[in-house]
């Protein structure tokens, strides 16, 4: 048997797929013929499975809105501005540049999208001013928006009942954190920089401390330069003091030398080398038995420039000493009677 060809040439054949709304089966499965192409319309099949996700697309560079094709155009773009993109205004579309060429998405605009979330409202009052209208506006983007109401200020009505008192560090014009904490003995002081009150150490002397007789080491017929009586330590304060001394201490000369004189001193931290903050001045006279100690410095004195200040939290040992201001001859110390008495004074 001899086949006849239908054609002599190669035909395309294009099959589509035709929906089934019904949802029987096709018994008949029509083919038509045009020219070279051979059209053959088959029952889609069942939707199948979602397929793996793609690569991700490149970013955009949003360049904004441009007025027309020829614009865009006149741009002369190269490949180095691929991936930037602009809203034609005259077409309402966004054109792509690839770098090699411009796509053009028509309905990038105006197409209705997802349903958003639900908005979160909150709402606020206002007061306004007296005799203002009310207004409502509402602020802030989808889903936190907040709907903001404002209502006029009523008139000012009569006084109404004293309140409870009221801790004055919660007072507007009293600053307390954690920078400005109060503590035992603090008060109140105005900070001019703040405009506001402040917590600081109280500026009255603190104190007192004290040593007597029975803690003083004296002697007779003694020969030293300088020798340390007694010490007193004095605890950490929570501010920059200065000590503030006071006392008596019994100190003669040898009844056979009447050329020699002997001070006694109260100094900081060290009994050689530490600060005078104590004198009291001795007599060369043998009838004359007692030295009056009272505040003193070695060197001049003032606001700016202080002496003798211990810094704030330090604990520091005073030392009184006894010291031979002038002469060679012996001396006698007398614990009998003997006190040092010091007060912190804030600085």
């Amino acid at each position: 048997m001899t086949e006849t060809p239908v054609f002599d040439d190669d035909i395309m054949i294009t099959m589509r797929g035709v929906a089934d709304s019904v949802g029987l089966p096709y018994t008949v499965n029509p083919v038509e013929l045009v020219d070279r192409e051979a059209v053959i319309e088959l029952r889609e099949g069942p939707a199948g499975p979602i397929g793996p996700d793609g690569e991700p697309a490149q970013p955009w560079d949003w360049q904004g809105d441009i007025s027309d094709e020829a614009a865009l155009r006149a741009l002369d773009l190269t490949t180095a501005d691929a991936r930037k993109a602009w809203r034609v205004v005259a077409e309402n579309a966004v054109y792509y540049w690839t770098g090699l060429e411009f796509i053009a998405f028509g309905t990038a605009f105006g197409k209705r999208g997802q349903r958003g979330a639900p908005s979160r409202m909150t709402g606020v009052g206002v007061a306004g001013p007296t005799g203002s209208a009310a207004a409502a506006q509402v602020l802030g983007e989808a889903p936190e928006q907040r709907l903001e109401i404002t209502f006029p200020r009523g008139e000012t009505g009569d006084p109404g009942d004293p309140g409870a008192s009221g801790r004055i560090q919660d007072a507007d014009d009293v600053l307390i954190d954690a920078d400005r904490m109060l503590g035992q003995n603090f008060v109140l002081s105005w900070d001019d920089a703040l405009q506001k009150f402040t917590p600081i150490p109280s500026p009255r002397l603190v104190g007192p401390w004290a040593i007597g007789q029975g803690q003083f080491n004296g002697g007779s017929n003694l020969d030293d330069d300088h020798r340390v009586l007694a010490a007193i330590t004095i605890p950490a304060q929570p501010m920059a003091w200065q000590p503030m001394v006071e006392g008596i201490v019994g100190v003669v000369s040898k009844p056979t030398d009447q050329s020699t004189a002997c001070h006694i001193e109260v100094r900081i931290g060290d009994p050689k080398e530490g600060e005078l903050v104590g004198l009291g001045v001795g007599s060369p006279a043998t009838n004359f038995g007692a030295a009056m100690v009272t505040p003193a410095f070695e060197h001049p004195v003032s606001p700016d420039q202080p002496l003798g200040v211990v810094p704030a939290n330090r604990t520091v040992t005073l030392y009184v000493i006894v010291r031979r201001a002038y002469g060679t001859g012996r001396y006698t110390v007398s614990p009998y009677g003997a006190q040092i008495i010091v007060y912190a004074r804030p600085v």
